[in-house]
């Protein structure tokens, strides 16, 4: 465990990276026929996706194992998180926007 945390990355870019990173390793457990799409306009859960609610989970702990491994000790899958109303889980835009926010109250 980590003494202190860093300062939330201040750049929309590290953290969609960091988004498509954990898309990509998620990939690596799903079969040919239900890979992501690994973009930056991709669709994460939802209409358009593969994915499936276990699915989401694991994408979700994979961002955060990243983040994690970046020094961001964050939970992406909160109370916060199911209670908007606009799912944060949507699209690689709408996950990046959330952990941004969520990296800032950290």
């Amino acid at each position: 465990m980590m003494d202190e945390l860093r300062p939330a990355p201040d750049s929309t870019a590290v953290i969609e990276a960091i988004v498509l990173e954990g898309l990509r390793t998620a990939n690596l457990a799903r079969d040919p026929a239900s890979q992501l799409a690994v973009a930056p306009d991709a669709p994460i859960f939802g209409a358009g996706s593969p994915l499936d609610s276990l699915g989401r989970v694991a994408v979700l702990l994979d961002i955060e194992e990243a983040l994690q491994e970046r020094g961001y000790a964050v939970v992406l899958s909160d109370e916060r998180a199911v209670s908007q109303r606009r799912s944060p889980f949507r699209t690689v835009p709408a996950l990046g926007d959330y952990t941004g926010s969520v990296l800032q109250v950290a």
